[in-house]
């Protein structure tokens, strides 16, 4: 039988991925790390105009530009992110394989090379290089992580040289001040030196080509405007009625100060509670909220350090995904210089995001559960990220609205009474709800703040930290939430990527809340968590044909 053009993209993806591709199940990819020399970044972007004259549909034409996209931004961070989660995504499948090791940070050197040679005596804006100086650390603990794992004499030599020329790597796009790169470090950093990240030209590409979104910058950033005028009543007066309960000042900080005292979680326990609870939270997910099928497996771990830079409260990573044991890891973040969960309703929350959105979006896709995507559909490209963030971001609101609708419900079903129960131990359901639901508006604000912070920045309309004080004036978000949530993560990932979260999930908001009938949105939210991550466009003529059905 011959290949067709869907097999031809996924053996590119294959060659340029190979570490994403492994996780996914491709093992004859172990131990393989692409190097993006000229040649080879030459090659590849080739390779792809090629296969994008051969598109016979829109999702090959999209997931090509993605491609092509994500190969034209040409910053010196991801290097060093793709050192991190290979050797990241080898000890988490397969433990300490040093063959397969040896591979990885041997081309990884090279890659390195490749990338120093490339940026040796460019000027590359401060912005791009303070978040090419946040991988430092994440590099220089994983590599210390397989040098203490293995007894291998030469995979330790070659960590040890590899971390030293990662050093002198980064030594390129030194920041006066910058240190460990903390909120107040970095502030101090860009009152010295004028921020920028030079991708004026790039962003719009970005996001039409790389993302899949037909509005311009503006467009979006009015869109996001409105949402937070919309949204901000709804956030005050959830602190009116906290700061009452409470008899604090009606202020979010002086709420949010309350609702962590009153909880009490330390770092330490953040991992324990939320395994307490995931078999109540799941259960009543499951019933009220999304089907998750019965071969659904996720593991929570505690966010390493080395991942820590770009993961500072909680991510989801999926596994074997082209395999017949398909399963997600959740990373939970602990670490208190960053920004972890500080009470249930945030545990909660972050619970809801990762596991019951990316995760459950994940397995449900992959086993066929809800829908039948192609492999296009799931394999690991720019375009994933509008589809399952705004999915996710959405599942927060549609939990928060399934647990309201509890108050006063008559009868319960048994899920829904564990799930009360669990809760009474915290404070009760009405609290609770109350607290669940000033962590959820005040995200919604900072998803949206995000497509502010991403159109401004990355078009220089506005400075990074200009922003922040917009920003924390407008919707009373402290400064340092808006940074981290912002900056560290999100701009390094991908210009456009912070945008992700909220349109999508704004998009998915607007043909639910068209169904009344709460047995059909139960339907509507599996199958647009069983359909993988096809492009922006086509996932939302699909939500609205299956909407349309149910009618």
């Amino acid at each position: 039988m011959p290949r067709s053009l869907d097999d031809d993209i996924v053996a590119l993806w294959k060659e340029t991925a190979p570490s994403s591709a492994y996780v996914m199940g491709f093992d004859e990819l172990a131990g393989k790390f692409f190097v993006p020399s000229e040649q080879n970044r030459k090659d590849v972007l080739e390779k792809i105009r090629a296969l994008r004259r051969r598109a016979e549909n829109d999702i090959q034409a999209k997931v090509l530009d993605s491609m092509e996209v994500n190969f034209s931004l040409d910053e010196p961070q991801p290097v060093l992110d793709d050192l991190v989660e290979g050797i990241f995504a080898h000890l988490v499948k397969e433990g300490v394989n040093d063959k397969h090791l040896l591979s990885i940070v041997s081309a990884a050197s090279k890659a390195l090379d490749a990338t120093q040679k490339r940026f040796r005596g460019t000027k590359v804006p401060s912005g791009v290089r303070a978040l090419t100086l946040y991988r430092l650390d994440g590099a220089l603990e994983i590599l210390e992580t397989v040098k203490k794992a293995t007894k291998n004499g030469k995979l330790k030599e070659d960590c040890d040289r590899l971390a030293e020329k990662v050093k002198k790597f980064v030594q390129l796009f030194e920041l006066d001040g910058f240190g460990k790169g903390t909120f107040e470090e970095v502030e101090k950093t860009f009152q010295k030196e004028k921020f920028a990240l030079g991708r004026e030209k790039f962003y719009r590409a970005a996001l039409e080509g790389g993302f899949d979104y037909y509005e311009t910058p503006d467009e979006l950033e009015l869109r996001a405007l409105k949402w937070i005028d919309d949204e901000l009543p709804k956030y005050r007066d959830v602190v009116k009625r906290l700061a009452k309960r409470f008899a604090s000042e009606a202020t979010p900080e002086a709420v949010e100060k309350k609702i962590v005292e009153r909880n009490h979680l330390e770092p330490k326990q953040l991992l324990r509670l939320t395994n307490s609870m995931r078999k109540v939270m799941q259960e009543f997910t499951d019933e009220d909220i999304v089907r998750i099928n019965k071969k659904y497996k996720t593991k929570v771990i505690e966010t390493p350090s080395y991942l820590r830079g770009v993961i500072p409260t909680g991510a989801a990573t999926f596994f074997d995904t082209f395999t017949k044991k398909p399963f997600q890891v959740y990373f939970l973040t602990t670490d208190p210089k960053r920004d972890p969960p500080k009470s249930l309703a945030q545990l909660v929350d972050l619970l809801v995001h990762e596991e019951y959105g990316h995760c459950v979006n994940h397995s449900n896709s992959v086993l066929g559960f809800g829908g039948k995507p192609s492999q296009l559909e799931l394999i690991h490209t720019l375009l994933q990220g509008p589809v399952t963030e705004g999915l996710s971001f959405n599942r927060e609101r549609e939990f928060l609205e399934a647990s309201l609708a509890l108050k006063g419900k008559d009868p319960l079903t048994r899920a829904e009474k564990n799930y009360i129960a669990f809760l009474e131990s915290h404070g009760g359901l009405d609290l609770f709800n109350m607290e669940l639901e000033f962590q959820i508006r005040k995200w919604r604000i900072i998803r949206f703040l995000r497509v502010v912070g991403d159109v401004r920045i990355n078009t220089g309309k506005q400075a990074l930290f200009e922003f922040i004080d917009w920003a924390h004036k407008h919707t009373g978000v402290p400064r340092s939430n808006i940074f981290y949530q912002l900056f560290p993560a999100h701009e390094g990932m991908f210009p456009g990527y912070a945008t992700a979260y909220a349109v999508v999930g704004e998009e998915i908001h607007e043909i639910e809340n068209k169904l009344t009938d709460p047995k059909k949105r139960i339907k509507f939210s599996t199958f647009l968590t069983g359909i993988g991550f096809p492009p922006r466009s086509v996932y939302r003529q699909r939500l609205e044909d299956f909407a349309s059905s149910l009618d």
